[in-house]
């Protein structure tokens, strides 16, 4: 199966792509648009036209370089094409997604944070390029990669706890995957804070399974659904930066290390990239072609 990915320059959206490419017998065809230049949607048009059997898209929320709705339509008489949304909890985002069911740009759109209550087809968790991830030494208690202003609640947790917390800030947001799942990898706990870009509301980031497949444990923020995803023993939740900092001085290195198992044994039960991708395909009709073994 040839696909083809048309993707936002961000790094998240590529790892989307090497997940991809990890399971797959055929490597897929990516083309990465800016979505805050000039439109180019001949580019997703030409590459289709060369013979593709299904297409997904992970566009920016409103830019002049998205594609414009009728891009989708006329992308669709080609091979079926599916809204991959990473913000699809957040609402600002239900407009945008109402709209393109309304003109009939996709065949399936998802949200891959969890959102149940999104106006999407379907819901599932951000499928990771586990390659990245090894195992090392685990020399870090708690740390934190991303991007620490980007997000005002974000900034306060972590600025109130302080050198308790590990910092490692992750700029530019197109810099290299790597740097970010070996750092993850030498954590023993990771933080997480789960609001959404408005704040409005809370979803599952793509750094949740990236701990699990890193085997660090989760402190996570109350107001994230993870519970409707995760067996409670995998993550240790939070209110405030004071709660998280109680948190991360009482537990003992066994209990960290045990609901790190949890974590990382669910990822690899249930949340595999060939699961979920597996999964999205079967609702446009079309089987994973694996790499022969």
């Amino acid at each position: 199966m040839k696909a083809l990915f048309y993707t936002t320059k961000t790094t998240d959206a590529a790892n989307h792509v090497y997940a991809w490419n990890s399971i797959s017998a055929v490597p897929a065809v990516h083309i990465a648009y800016n979505h805050r230049g000039i439109n180019n949607d001949w580019q997703m048009l030409d590459a289709a036209r060369e013979g593709v059997d299904v297409i997904f898209y992970i566009g920016a929320h409103r830019a002049p370089g998205n594609p414009h709705p009728q891009t989708f339509i006329e992308a669709r008489k080609l091979a079926p094409i599916i809204n991959f949304c990473c913000d699809a909890t957040d609402p600002p985002w239900h407009p945008v997604l109402l709209k393109y069911k309304e003109m009939g740009c996709f065949d399936l759109q998802v949200a891959i944070d969890g959102g149940r209550d999104a106006p999407v087809d379907l819901s599932v968790l951000t499928p990771v390029n586990t390659t990245a991830f090894h195992r090392v030494e685990k020399d870090i208690r708690c740390g934190f990669s991303g991007s620490v202003k980007r997000f005002h609640d974000r900034f306060e947790v972590i600025e109130a706890i302080g050198d308790m917390v590990t910092i490692r800030n992750r700029l530019p947001l197109d810099g290299p995957y790597q740097e970010h799942a070996d750092f993850l990898s030498r954590c023993r706990m990771t933080l997480n804070e789960s609001t959404t870009g408005s704040g409005k509301t809370h979803h599952i980031k793509g750094r949740v399974l990236e701990s699990g497949w890193a085997g660090c444990a989760l402190l996570e923020s109350i107001g994230s659904p993870i519970l409707d995803w995760f067996h409670p023993g995998s993550v240790f939740l939070y209110r405030t930066a004071e709660e998280a900092v109680d948190i991360i001085r009482s537990l003992t290195d066994a209990e960290i290390d045990t609901a790190a198992k949890h974590l990382a044994d669910q990822v690899r039960a249930k949340y595999t990239p060939e699961m979920i991708y597996g999964k999205i395909l079967s609702y446009v009709h079309l089987t994973l072609e694996k790499p022969a073994a």
